[in-house]
This record gives C-alpha cells, sequence and structure tokens, in this order.
C-alpha cells in the first residue's frame, strides 16, 4: 500500500512539473521570425508588436548601399521558428555617415599617400599637380569638393579626396599601356603613373557598373608610349567580349620602375 501511494505521488509529481514547464516555456507555441531586413524601427515594431515579438537595437554600421535608419541584419534570421515574447536583435544602418579622421600625409610620396588614404577608409578621387621646386609627387595638399583639407580635419568615411603633389619644372610621365587590360586593373595602374582615370568612351556589352569594372581595355587616348604631363586624363574604350580583348597585344611593362 505504501509502495503503491509513493509510485502514485511520484506520477502525479511528475506530471504536474511536466504541465507547468510546457506552459512555462510555451513548448507548443512557436512563431516564424518574420524578414525585418530594410524596415525601418517604426515598421519593425508594427510587425512584432502583431507578432508577439520585441526587438533590441545592439549596433549600428554606416552603408552607403541601404536607406538611413533601416534594418541592415537581425538574429535570429528571418524563418525561423522562436517562442513567443521572444527578443529580436537588430543592427541599424546610421542615421550619421561614420567620421574619420584625414590623416597627415603632408610630404609623403604618392606611393605612400594612396595606401594611407585606403587605410583609413577613404578613395582617391584625382591628383591635382601644382608648381614646387621642392619635390615631385610630394604630397602638398589635400582637397574634397574644391574646399582644402587639412590633418586631422573629419570627413565622412568612404569620401573621395583630391591629393595635391607637387611638380619641379616642366616633368612629365609615359603612358602605360593599357590594352587588354581590366578597367579595374588600369585605373590602378593610370593612377600609379600619376594620372588621372579619364572617362570610359565606349564600352561594349556593358549592362551595369560591375560590366563596366570588368571589362577590358580595347583602346585607349592617350596611346601608350606617349609622354603627358602629370595628372594628365586617359581616357578608354572597353568591351566585355574577353575573346576580342585577348586577341589585342599582351600589355606590356607599365614602367613602374619610371614613376618619379
Amino acid at each position: 500500500m505504501h509502495i503503491a501511494l509513493i509510485v502514485v505521488f511520484i506520477v502525479l509529481t511528475i506530471f504536474l512539473v511536466m504541465s507547468w514547464l510546457g506552459h512555462y516555456t510555451r513548448h507548443s507555441e512557436s512563431i516564424s521570425v518574420p524578414e525585418l531586413k530594410g524596415k525601418s524601427l517604426n515598421e519593425v515594431t508594427r510587425i512584432l508588436q502583431n507578432n508577439d515579438l520585441v526587438f533590441e537595437v545592439t549596433d549600428s554600421v554606416y552603408a552607403d548601399e541601404v536607406e538611413r535608419g533601416v534594418v541592415v541584419t537581425q538574429t535570429p534570421r528571418s524563418g525561423k521558428d522562436v517562442k513567443k515574447g521572444r527578443t529580436i536583435f537588430l543592427t541599424v544602418n546610421s542615421m550619421l555617415p561614420e567620421m574619420v579622421e584625414l590623416p597627415d600625409m603632408m610630404g609623403k610620396s604618392l606611393r605612400i599617400a594612396v595606401p594611407i588614404l585606403e587605410i583609413t577608409g577613404l578613395k582617391l578621387k584625382s591628383l591635382e599637380y601644382q608648381p614646387d621646386e621642392s619635390c615631385t609627387d610630394c604630397v602638398i595638399g589635400m582637397k574634397y569638393d574644391d574646399t582644402e583639407l587639412r590633418a586631422g580635419s573629419k570627413i565622412r568615411k568612404g569620401a573621395e579626396v583630391t591629393i595635391v603633389l607637387g611638380q619641379q619644372s616642366r616633368e612629365e610621365t609615359r603612358v602605360p599601356n593599357l590594352l587588354s587590360m581590366q578597367y579595374r586593373d588600369a585605373q590602378d595602374i593610370i593612377m600609379g603613373q600619376s594620372l588621372n582615370v579619364g572617362q570610359v568612351l565606349l564600352c561594349t556589352g556593358c549592362e551595369s557598373s560591375e560590366d563596366t569594372a570588368t571589362a577590358y581595355v580595347i583602346n585607349q587616348i592617350p596611346d601608350a608610349g606617349d609622354d603627358a604631363r602629370l595628372g594628365a586624363y586617359v581616357d578608354v574604350f572597353l568591351t566585355t567580349d574577353s575573346l576580342a580583348a585577348s586577341e589585342l597585344q599582351t600589355p606590356i611593362d607599365t614602367l613602374s620602375d619610371e614613376i618619379p
């Protein structure tokens, strides 16, 4: 009799505990997490309230490719089953751009200045040369939208900066051979030769910016080997046809050892 009562007590206790756990954890109740990427916080609030979920913004980033103030990433991901009341953690695109401090590049050579600029999170827009008998291809100033900048100035991350370089007398540079190179590689070669990237005069087969970046140079102005003033622009003709590009002469050494 005692053993029977003990067994009944144990079974009843287990039943009550399991029932309480089921109610407490809402084991049988689950909700599919909605897609929140690209939504504003007002939209997120409305969506999650309708789904008995809550959210918390844990981080913010700055991305040019998406709208300000919208969700960039979410955890858990959309489509995952969770219990009611679950917190969804969000990363939101900042309303204000991320700012960086302009590094001190005065007196540095072009070869050194460009990597420093990129590491800082800025982009090189163009090169501008001014007479300076102290050095050639040494940084003597920086500009953003025609406004002169100083080291330590705050500027939007990703902004395009013009580097102002010195030029002794009428020193010139040699135009590199860009034929059959992909455009994105050709741009680096042009800048490295103390020249500026000019216009894409024709891009056969290009339908997007990515097509243009990976297209091949089939002609250029000025011609390879011509002498040009420092900072001159090089225009190109492109094609997405790799076969047509391969029939051109192989690009010669870009004269990197002749860069001042």
